[in-house]
């Protein structure tokens, strides 16, 4: 019970949105769910993680994302599809402003549950 109660209240980073005219903030956590479910959106692609951190003078974010994806395509253009589902959320859905956009891809997907559009199943997991 204590350690659901200590996940509600971490937040991560408050992080800057791109409003000059005010000071918003959105919390790491949330805005990482975002990313994710737009990573996800890519076909071939699932994003293990994300990390966002202010950059130097605090009016944009850093990007890091872990990917695992399917090799039925060259990685590049699925890479290229993620990168830009990413950055049309950040940009559209949340209003951050992104500095810059990491991606990492360390896993592969089970070519068997992407083509039959089953759970996120990893190579090697079972």
């Amino acid at each position: 019970m204590i350690n659901a109660v200590r996940a509600e209240v971490r937040l991560g980073a408050l992080l800057p949105l791109d409003d000059s005219a005010h000071d918003v903030r959105i919390a790491e956590s949330a805005a990482a769910r975002v990313l994710r479910r737009a990573a996800d959106t890519v076909p071939g692609a699932r994003a293990a993680s994300c990390r966002l951190t202010a950059t130097g003078n605090g009016t944009a974010v850093h990007i890091t994302m872990t990917l695992a994806a399917a090799l039925d395509q060259p990685l590049p253009d699925r890479a290229a599809r993620v990168r830009r589902a990413v950055l049309q959320a950040a940009d559209h859905e949340l209003g951050l402003a992104v500095s810059d956009l990491d991606l990492k891809i360390d896993t592969v997907l089970d070519p068997a549950v992407v083509s039959s559009g089953g759970p996120t199943k990893r190579s090697g997991q079972r």
